[in-house]
């Protein structure tokens, strides 16, 4: 195993620092042309001997996972190679055992910051996982979480991006492979407008021949991080767009569309 890092396991569990993780493998991804293996763990609880063990309980539970690693896949790693991996049983025996399966040459995993008591009865995955594995361990520390009324948790981040002489094929199949409508146009990291499906169709036959400059929107509506998530909405509906840049100080940090606003609008209703 060498650097860089190309095969990067990150264990999920669906807590929000999770999702940190995976932003951070996304990031390390990206920069390698490498692979993000996501894994979750369904913990068994082994009952007293001569008991039942209810596996279909457990393959219920499997199968839920997959299906939220797939919607969080799609969130934090579009454009990127992954693959999903879940497994019933010990999590940080499960995630030791994953790094050998899935010959990873990196492990970036969540911590929670258990202190006193919790942290002497449950132990710590993070902490067992970083004494035993045999790959270098990345862990993301517990910490503030941002403000759920804003934009900044419920945005993708480190978005695709296309450039001004990128052809309008390249980005169709961007969009196509990340299952996205709409990617920011960046010119020497600052972003100068976004491309749509929209603006794809307005030149169907001609994708191989025509330069993103050509076709893209050039007045760009964008929206801060710490922004309501109402703003967000609101600009969403009366521009009648699909996704904005999110924009920290000029530097682009995420996008957010139509479809994340209305995840977030609805879980503040529930």
């Amino acid at each position: 195993m060498a650097f860089p890092y190309r095969r990067i396991l990150t264990p999920v569990d669906f807590d929000d620092n999770s999702s940190s993780a995976l932003d951070a493998a996304a990031q390390i991804a990206r920069q390698n042309d490498g692979v993000v293996l996501v894994f979750h763990v369904v913990p068994m609880i082994i009952p007293p001997a001569g008991m039942p063990v209810y596996v279909d309980v457990y393959r219920g539970q499997e199968e839920s996972a997959r299906t939220r690693l797939g919607e969080m896949a799609r969130k934090h790693l579009a454009g990127l190679k992954y693959e999903i991996f879940t497994h019933i049983g010990d999590p940080a025996a499960s995630i030791l055992r994953a790094e050998k399966r899935l010959a990873a040459d990196l492990i970036v995993i969540a911590t929670h910051g258990r202190r006193g008591f919790s942290r002497v009865f449950l132990g710590s995955v993070a902490e067992m996982v970083l004494r035993e594995a045999t790959c270098p361990v990345l862990t993301i520390r517990h910490g503030k979480h941002p403000d759920r009324r804003t934009v900044e948790p419920w945005m993708s981040k480190n978005p695709v991006t296309a450039t001004l002489t990128d052809k309008l094929s390249t980005v169709a199949a961007r969009m196509h492979e990340g299952g996205f409508r709409s990617i920011p146009v960046v010119d020497a990291d600052r972003v100068v407008g976004i491309i749509t499906d929209r603006d794809l169709r307005r030149h169907t036959g001609y994708e191989e021949h025509t330069d993103v400059k050509t076709a893209m929107a050039e007045s760009l509506i964008s929206v801060a991080p710490d922004a309501p998530i109402y703003e967000a909405a609101r600009l969403l509906r009366e521009r009648k767009i699909g996704a904005l840049p999110v924009l920290d100080e000029g530097r682009l940090v995420g996008i957010i569309s139509t479809t994340d606003v209305l995840e977030a609008l609805t879980a503040e209703k529930e």
